[in-house]
């Protein structure tokens, strides 16, 4: 599975993205499975500390392997991997999960994900 975020304003910092997503990673790591190892947040988040250009345009793209592997890529460009499934849980809950970051964007995926099975 796979999630592309578009940054669609200038000036957006790379610090600014990590600290969204660890915030919200926390909680779901929290929520899902209480004791899990925090390392893999650490991990992820160190991804973000490289100065790293976010202009308008750019692609943020994160992918679950089917072994539990979560790899970001920003603009075509691998800035890392980390090995958690639970990690994986908690990312993608921020969008397909019960009170997902948007709404809007469950509601896109699920309308994709259907159009593909209408397709088999």
């Amino acid at each position: 599975m796979t999630v592309r975020l578009v940054i669609n304003c200038k000036g957006i910092k790379i610090s600014t993205v990590k600290d969204a997503f660890e915030k919200s990673l926390r909680n779901r790591l929290l929520k899902t499975k209480p004791g899990a190892d925090y390392h893999c947040l650490t991990t992820f988040g160190s991804f973000f500390t490289k100065d790293i250009p976010l202009p308008a345009g750019t692609t943020i793209d994160f992918r679950q392997t089917a072994d539990g592997k979560l790899i970001t890529e920003i603009g075509g460009n691998q800035i890392g991997v980390v090995c958690s499934k639970d990690l994986c849980r908690a990312f993608f809950d921020m969008y397909i999960g019960d009170i997902p970051v948007s709404e809007q964007t469950k509601e896109e995926i699920g309308k994709n994900v259907a159009s593909i099975i209408g397709k088999c």
